[in-house]
């Protein structure tokens, strides 16, 4: 996210707060749920079709897609607001991420070494 949108979002959060902010998230992340699951039944038809764009199927035109994108950018925007309450520091958090990408690697490299 650029600096010009982490403004708009602390200023976001800081007139509604976090008691509101995190009954918004909730309610985001059951949108996001039903969006996921809609793009699903619909574009890729139960499971029928993998959702592989390295494979080349990916539907990517609907308006099932479409409406999972912007639940993507709303827990985006909702995120952020988050990290902003906790006072999160960019560099711990990403530091975390760091340790949850390499050890996620790493339980893979586990796995397709059997």
């Amino acid at each position: 996210m650029i600096a010009e949108q982490l403004e708009k979002v602390r200023k976001i959060a800081q007139n509604y707060g976090y008691e509101a902010q995190t009954r918004q998230l909730t309610e985001k992340i059951g949108k996001l749920f039903q969006a996921m699951n809609k793009y699903w039944r619909k574009d890729l038809q139960c499971g029928k079709h993998l959702c592989n764009p390295w494979d080349g199927y990916m539907p990517e035109d609907s308006e099932e897609y479409w409406n999972l994108v912007e639940k993507i950018a709303d827990m985006e925007i909702m995120l952020e607001q988050m990290k902003f309450f906790l006072a999160v520091n960019d560099n711990g958090f990403d530091g975390i991420i760091q340790e949850k990408l390499d050890r996620q690697i790493k339980r893979m490299e586990e796995e397709n070494a059997d």
